[in-house]
């Protein structure tokens, strides 16, 4: 985690460039950078703001108070600057033609009061919380989500989320959650082609009409020797990163007691998914060396 920490912080400072905010002691940069490093260490905020727990390397720096932090944090300014650390260690990642859509559900205790968190199906049963919509490229990129509560349709959030993409000549595969011609006429709108198996497969398609190529994916799926296998090869992709996604020291497997209230879980995982982006540029450029 410091190698992507120092990344970050190579990123928000710039050798020989004074950074600065109008109006603000400390600058965007300092706030950014202590909420993904609390973020990535999985510390609260007052943990974060002791500078014993810092890396030797930024101790030098002079830190706001935790009242200001927690103000800041939240605001517009800073989670933009979050969100744009993030762009660009993405665009450092390769791309692929295939993409992948799928929710991975983020869950609260039993017993929390949470208002926005809601209950809903997950694998196993039912839970109550959120869940993380996601548009990801085979190489690994997060390109495009967002957070709802637990209950939110997955096919009807997925129009949103890829209707921020550009899918010209892309295939996007899903599960059988997403079989919906609505979502197979969005992703042909964009110029791109969506691949799902149906809920219940080698069964009759009714009398309603059905999106071109809805009836060209079930033709491959169901018809094609191998068609499913291959399907089913790009489709575990996605599980690979939702895996890496959790298992890295980035840790996006469960949501702390602390984030609570949508406005809070979006914050958070917007600063996992940047610290993803991170390790994935590193990762990419020691390849390339």
């Amino acid at each position: 985690m410091d190698d992507e920490l120092h990344a970050v912080y190579r990123f928000l400072f710039p050798a020989r460039t004074p950074v600065r905010t109008p109006g603000h002691t400390y600058p965007d940069a300092m706030i950014a950078w202590i909420e993904l490093f609390r973020v990535g260490r999985h510390l609260s905020m007052r943990a974060a703001m002791q500078r014993r727990h810092w890396p030797l390397w930024m101790r030098h720096r002079p830190s706001p108070s935790y009242s200001q932090f927690k103000r800041r944090v939240a605001t517009d300014a800073v989670q933009q600057l979050i969100q744009r650390v993030g762009d660009h260690f993405a665009a450092c990642c390769p791309r692929t033609g295939d993409k992948a859509v799928d929710g991975k559900p983020l869950t609260v205790g039993g017993f929390s009061k949470d208002p926005d968190a809601t209950r809903g199906h997950v694998p196993g049963g039912w839970a109550r919380g959120y869940r993380l919509h996601a548009v990801i490229d085979a190489a690994g990129p997060i390109e495009s989500w967002q957070i709802t509560a637990l209950h939110a349709g997955e096919a009807t959030v997925a129009r949103e989320v890829l209707r921020r993409l550009d899918l010209r000549e892309a295939t996007v595969r899903a599960d059988a959650n997403f079989d919906s011609n609505a979502l197979y006429q969005q992703v042909a709108t964009q110029g791109g082609r969506m691949v799902t198996p149906r809920r219940k497969p080698h069964t009759g398609l009714g009398h309603g009409r059905h999106h071109p190529d809805r009836l060209r994916a079930i033709a491959e799926l169901e018809q094609t020797p191998g068609g499913k296998a291959a399907h089913d090869r790009h489709r575990v992709r996605i599980e690979q990163v939702f895996g890496r996604l959790s298992l890295l020291a980035t840790g996006l497997w469960s949501l702390p007691p602390s984030v609570r209230r949508l406005s809070r879980v979006t914050r958070y995982v917007r600063s996992k998914i940047t610290l993803y982006h991170a390790h994935l540029a590193l990762k990419h450029r020691a390849a390339e060396t």
